[in-house]
This record gives C-alpha cells, structure tokens and sequence, in this order.
C-alpha cells in the first residue's frame, strides 16, 4: 500500500528512576494530544505552532510489565518486594513493548483515513544502556522492511537529574513503584546517555537532554527543545535495514560474546549450588568423608573450568561425575543403579535440587 505522505515519529524518553522521567513523558504527551484545540496545558506557543499529531500514543513500560505480571498470575500476595517473578515479567514486557510499537506502526500506516496523517509514539521506560534503545530503533527498521513507504522518525529524550534527587523522589514511593536504591545507584554507575559520537550508536543522532532537578511542570523552553528535535528527525527518518554494517557485525559478536560469558557465569554457579547440596548429602550419611566430597566438588569445578565446557554441562553429568567418584565406580557405570545409603543421599539431595532451581 502506497502512502508516502504518512508519517510516525517515535520519542523515547530515558533516564533513573526518579528522575521525573515519566511525568514529562506524559506531560508531552497530553500537550501533543491537546495540540488542535485552544489547551495548550500551560506550554505558551508564542515562537512557532505546535507540530500536529493526529494520534498520540504511549507506551509504557512499566505499565506493561505490570500487565504481564497480573496476566502470569505472579504478586497475589500484594507483596512490595521484588521477586524473580517480577524479573520474568519486566523481561517480557520488553518484548511485549516491540510488539505493541510494531502493531501500532501497522495499524497507523495501513488503517489511516488521512493521506497527511502523523503518529506520535512515545516510549517511557529508564532504557539506561544504549543497546536498550537500539532494540526500539531496529523494531522501526524491521517495520520498515515490510512498508517501505513509511515515514517513521527517531529521537531520544534523555532526562538527567542527580543521583541524591532521584534516590529522593523514590523514597516517597509506595509498593513496586519503590525501586531499592542499590538498584537505582548501580543503574547510575551504568547509565549511557544518548551520544551518536559513540561506536554503534550513529542512530542516536536527534536527542537532546533535559536537567530535571525541580518537580515543576514542563516549561516552555523544554517544550520547545522537544519540538525542535522531533521535526529535525522527521527531516532525516529511518532507513530500512538492507545489510549488517562492518560495525553492526562487530557489535553482533560483542553482544554474542557478552552472552555467552553471562550464560557461563549462570551454569557456573548453577554447578556450584548443586555440588555444595551434593557434599552436604555425603555428610549427613557420613561426615568422615565430608572433607573428600568437598575436594570432589573443587575436583569438577576446576575440570570444568579448565575444559571451558560449562555451557553442555547437564545437572545429570555433574552428579554422574560426583557419585561415580564418591561411590568408587567408573564414571560411565550406572550409580543409580547402587542400593546404598549414599546413593539414596544422592538422588535425594539432586531431586531437592531441581524442584528448588527449575529451569523453564
């Protein structure tokens, strides 16, 4: 379907928690949605008109991970900690968010009554790492693929503000709106502002940040500078991706090396768990061979460690490699097979283990 003259122009705000983020993406928002008519919501318009947005739609992180938690059946107790149910469900709200931001470029450019019609997609969440933000920018050049007519812009608000302000402004949260500070402080020590200068990062070029230190509302001049920086991007809007660049390619195998030492990180400690619970089962049966289950286990871990295989390395074979060792039989014996107080310890102990670490 032809429609050259459709446009959509996706505004990503990012930053900490607390840095007021949020409130001046919904502030935007409703000034943009407001824009046709005589409220201008505080903002005075005496420089140029406001750009017209004939839908304005926001897409809020948060708000969709809160979705996928109550969807999922996780936080009925009503608890105001964060669990790993909380993680599962931040987790897939960002791959929910995609897919409503794709399914919003669709309906927009396909169901458009207009010829001259522009969408406006704002996208709140911290997006604090840059490859955050690349994931919504390549969401748009897939998009592209499929509608190459397509006018679609992209541009970053960043809203800064100290440290001490937004540990402050969290402190007067209530429930999961209360991010722990640590969280907060190692999400500062993180964060990566937007700047096209950066390796990777030349798609980060229309942005601007926004020093946030008052709880007042959105002024003028913000308002403007916003403004400014949407139309400029209009003027340059996203190309469809055709091929990987050099630089792409390098960022590809950094993020797969990245992965691959993260998923090594997580078995290695899976293998570490599942040996100390292994060494505790010969001591409850024995405790005179507490000592040579233990330098099994610094045994396997070093093997492992060396071999660089952590990543193939089944609970079954972990265990196979411990018994067969505690048990005196050859490593490709079937210990189970053994009618021992130890064996029993074992089988137990590993069957405790996989209930208590599941992997789904």
């Amino acid at each position: 379907m032809n429609m050259p003259q459709n446009k959509a122009s996706i505004l990503l705000f990012c930053g900490l928690p607390g840095s007021g983020k949020s409130t001046i993406a919904r502030d935007v928002a409703h000034i943009y949605s407001k824009c046709g008519g005589d409220d201008r919501v505080g903002v005075e318009d005496d420089e140029s008109m406001i750009t017209q947005m004939d839908r304005v739609v926001i897409i809020d992180y948060d708000v969709i991970a809160e979705q996928e938690s109550s969807g999922a059946g996780y936080g009925i107790s009503g608890s105001s900690q964060f669990t790993s149910d909380d993680l599962e469900a931040w987790r897939k709200s960002r791959i929910t968010a995609l897919d409503v931001l794709k399914n919003t470029l669709y309906d927009h450019f396909s169901s458009s009554k207009k010829d001259d019609a522009t969408l406006l997609v704002v996208m709140d969440d911290n997006f604090h790492l840059r490859s955050m933000r690349r994931e919504v920018y390549r969401a748009c050049q897939d998009f592209l693929v499929t509608a190459p007519d397509a006018i679609i812009s992209f541009s970053i608000a960043y809203i800064s503000a100290p440290l001490n302000v937004c540990l402050r402004r969290n402190d007067s949260r209530e429930g999961k709106q209360h991010i722990p500070s640590h969280v907060i402080t190692r999400m500062d020590a993180t964060i990566e502002p937007p700047d096209e200068s950066k390796p990777y990062a030349s798609f980060e070029k229309f942005h601007l940040t926004i020093n946030n230190t008052t709880d007042n509302a959105i002024g003028r001049k913000t308002f403007h500078d916003i403004e400014k920086c949407i139309n400029e991007s209009l003027q340059s809007p996203i190309q469809a991706k055709k091929e990987c660049s050099v630089e792409e390619i390098a960022q590809m195998e950094q993020e797969r090396e990245r992965q691959r030492l993260e998923t090594f990180k997580c078995k290695s400690q899976r293998i570490y768990l599942l040996l100390r619970r292994l060494v505790g089962a010969v001591g409850r049966v024995d405790k005179k061979r507490s000592k040579e289950a233990n330098e099994t286990r610094k045994d396997i871990i070093e093997r492992v460690r060396i071999e660089n295989n952590v990543g193939s390395m089944s609970d079954e074979c972990i265990v196979q490699q411990f018994a067969s060792k505690m048990l005196g039989i050859e490593a490709s014996d079937d210990w189970q097979a053994m009618n021992t107080p130890l064996t029993s310890a074992i089988q137990s102990s590993f069957q405790e283990f996989l209930s208590h670490n599941r992997v789904d």
